[in-house]
């Protein structure tokens, strides 16, 4: 998958599923709204994974690292669980959108299909979707932290 077509598919799928009080609020937090949201998840998934195999730069398997910190959240918002409390959860969440920053940035460095190959310094789509991907993490770690933690 060139990197251009992972772009086009990943930043609305992954635009989406940062919208969680929004989905849960349309939705409910119930079975279709664990439907639908999984059917994202799942599209998410697979295009980082297609985008992981034919880059080369990492194992296709840790694609799952991308939507894990999704997926917990939206668990949690259908079962109500308060298991969260507890502040090693915190900890393992803050790590997982680590996680997930690591390989999204991975991904989108330019791979086999790609036909241009810089370096870092000068490749400026990847400076931008860099930027845009920390910033993303950020704002919907703390959302979702704020919803799930009960942080006052």
């Amino acid at each position: 998958m060139k990197r251009t077509d992972y772009i086009y598919w990943g930043v609305p799928l992954f635009v989406l599923l940062s919208c969680g009080s929004l989905l849960t609020g349309l939705l409910g937090t119930g079975l279709l709204m664990l439907g639908v949201v999984f059917t994202l998840i799942v599209i998410a998934w697979g295009v980082v994974w297609m985008r992981l195999y034919s880059g080369g730069r990492l194992r296709p398997e840790f694609a799952i690292l991308t939507v894990l910190p999704h997926s917990a959240y939206y668990l949690a918002t259908y079962f109500d669980s308060k298991v969260f409390t507890d502040a090693s959860w915190q900890n393992v969440y803050g790590f997982s959108w680590l996680a997930f920053v690591g390989v999204i940035l991975i991904s989108l460095r330019p791979g086999k299909a790609d036909e241009k190959r810089e370096r870092v310094k000068k490749d400026s789509i990847f400076i931008l979707m860099a930027i845009l991907t920390i910033a993303y993490a950020w704002s919907t770690m703390a959302a979702f932290a704020n919803q799930l933690f009960y942080i006052q």
